[in-house]
């Protein structure tokens, strides 16, 4: 396979570093120039230097342990455990979520209620006050009951007065009569025949 690459060596004069564009493959001496150190190696019978320089040097394979029963089972347990706690916190989330909701939605509801309970108790305190003022300024039975009897009273006596004054009247005209000599009559009111 024949690819472009780029080598960086030394100079042995300056120390710079130089880029060089070859198409072939590098050789052991120029990768050991590029690294700085002196390349000693021991490379198989049949083997090139290029091909040695052309794989990465191989570490021991790391052995491969087969997953146990038990080591199977512990993780397996894990990722079982893992996932329906998962699910269950996601769960008890919307669980949670739904009965904030619920406890929102209640509370906004009482306090409606207990707005509306505050009006009521305000209309209520109203009235109560307009009662307490018609109970001051309102009669009780037994002052409507004595306010009848004065009652009665006073129309007697306006009864009588007015009856005592047409008696007074009728009296007045006798004596006018007689003296101018004109014949009086006879009838006399009735409450002054009583009296």
């Amino acid at each position: 396979m024949i690819a472009r690459r780029l080598f960086a060596s030394r100079t042995a004069a300056g120390g710079a570093l130089i880029s060089s564009a070859t198409t072939a493959k590098p050789t052991a001496a120029a990768a050991a120039a590029a690294v700085g150190r002196r390349f000693e190696s021991t490379v198989k019978v049949g083997e090139s230097a290029s091909s040695v320089l052309a794989r990465p040097p191989q570490l021991a394979p790391k052995k491969k342990r087969p997953i146990g029963g038990f080591r199977g089972g512990v993780v397996g347990f894990l990722l079982g455990v893992t996932t329906a706690g998962a699910f269950g916190f996601v769960y008890l989330i919307e669980e949670y979520q739904k009965a904030t909701s619920l406890v929102l939605s209640s509370v906004d509801g009482l306090e409606k209620s207990s707005l509306k309970v505050k009006e009521y108790v305000k209309k209520i305190e109203a009235v109560e006050s307009d009662l307490a003022k018609l109970r001051a300024s309102s009669a009780t039975t037994q002052q409507v009951a004595q306010l009848k009897t004065d009652w009665r009273k006073q129309s007697d006596i306006l009864a009588r007065d007015h009856l005592e004054l047409k008696a007074h009247v009728w009296e007045i005209e006798q004596d006018v009569d007689s003296a101018l000599g004109r014949a009086s009559s006879s009838k006399k009111p009735a409450a002054v025949a009583k009296s």
